[in-house]
C-alpha cells in the first residue's frame, strides 16, 4: 500500500520549494486524507503540448523542471509521475510540478520496491523490470516530454527478446531545433540509466551547453521573463470561486488567531503550517 499515504509527509519537506505547491494543512478521517495546499489557476502543460513550440519555450519549460529535480534530489524525493498533466503554469508564467501522490522518499529503504508505470513516459528499463532506477527515472520522463514537444510523438521504444533498443536522434536530420538541444535530449532518453545525464550529479543538466544562456539564479528567483503568457484554466472556474470563498473564510480568523477558538481549530489538523496561513492567506 503506498500512493496518497506518503504525500503529506513529502509535501512537508517541499515547503521551501519555489516551483510547486506548498502544504498549508492536512487532516484525515476513516475514509480520506485531506490536503490544503496553495492553488494554481493556470493551465497544465497538457493544454500546451500540441502547440508548435520554439526552442526557447521548450528550454524554459525544461529549466523549470530541472530546478525542481535539483530540489527533489536534495530532499531525496523521486516524483515518479512526471507528465503533462502534472506540470502547471503559475501567475508568473512559470511551470511547476504538482501531484506527489506517487512520489517516494528514496532515503526510506522500505519505499524502494514501490513501482509505477505511466506509459508513455516510463523509462525503458522499467518496461521490463519492477526495479526503481533511482532519481533518473524522472529524468527520462522529462526527455519523453521534450521529445513530444519537439516532434509531437513519444519516443518509439523497440522491445525485442526482453531487450530494449536504444533510441538516438540524428541531429543532422533535424531542422527546427539546434544540435545542442538534441544532444541534451539524447542524453535524457538513454536506455542505460547509469549513462543518463544527471545520474551521478544532477548539476550535469544545468551545466549542459544547451543551457549556457540560462541565468539559473535569476530563474530560481523568477526574475527571468517567461516566454509564455498566462492562460487561466477555464475548467477551474468553479474551483477558483470555491478557493476565493475559502480565502475569505480564512481571513476571518486573522483577528482571532490567538483565541481559544482558533487554537482548537488547529488542533483538529494533523499538520498546519501557520506561517504560510498567516503570511499568504490572512
Amino acid at each position: 500500500m503506498f500512493s496518497h499515504l506518503n504525500e503529506p509527509s513529502i509535501l512537508k519537506g517541499l515547503n521551501r520549494y519555489n516551483f510547486g505547491i506548498k502544504l498549508i494543512a492536512s487532516f484525515k478521517d476513516y475514509d480520506n486524507i485531506y490536503l490544503v495546499t496553495t492553488f494554481f489557476e493556470g493551465k497544465t502543460l497538457e493544454n500546451f503540448k500540441d502547440k508548435i513550440m520554439n526552442e526557447d519555450e521548450i528550454k524554459f519549460i525544461s529549466a523549470c523542471v530541472i530546478l525542481s529535480f535539483i530540489y527533489f534530489r536534495k530532499q531525496k524525493i523521486i516524483h515518479r509521475d512526471i507528465n503533462f498533466q502534472n506540470i502547471i503554469m503559475d501567475s508568473d508564467n512559470y511551470f511547476n510540478i504538482i501531484d506527489f501522490s506517487s512520489s517516494i522518499n528514496y532515503a526510506n529503504k522500505d519505499n524502494k520496491d514501490y513501482y509505477i508505470k505511466t506509459a508513455p513516459y516510463v523509462a525503458p528499463p522499467e518496461m521490463l523490470s519492477k526495479k526503481i532506477y533511482y532519481y533518473n527515472s524522472d529524468y527520462y520522463r522529462l526527455g519523453s516530454l521534450i521529445y513530444y514537444l519537439m516532434f509531437k510523438k513519444y519516443p518509439n521504444i523497440i522491445k525485442k527478446e526482453n531487450k530494449i533498443k536504444h533510441i538516438k536522434i540524428d541531429y543532422k536530420k533535424i531542422r527546427n531545433y539546434s544540435s545542442t538541444s538534441i544532444d541534451f535530449l539524447n542524453k535524457l532518453i538513454l536506455t542505460n540509466p547509469k549513462q543518463r545525464i544527471g545520474y551521478e550529479d544532477i548539476n550535469e543538466m544545468k551545466n549542459h551547453f544547451w543551457f549556457n544562456d540560462i541565468d539559473w539564479n535569476n530563474l530560481e528567483k523568477k526574475q527571468i521573463k517567461s516566454p509564455f503568457h498566462f492562460e487561466k484554466n477555464s475548467n477551474n472556474s468553479s474551483k477558483c470561486s470555491e478557493f476565493k470563498l475559502s480565502k475569505k473564510l480564512i481571513q476571518t480568523y486573522r483577528k482571532t488567531s490567538k483565541t481559544t477558538i482558533f487554537k482548537e481549530l488547529i488542533k483538529n489538523f494533523d499538520y498546519a503550517n501557520i506561517s504560510i496561513l498567516q503570511f499568504n492567506y490572512m
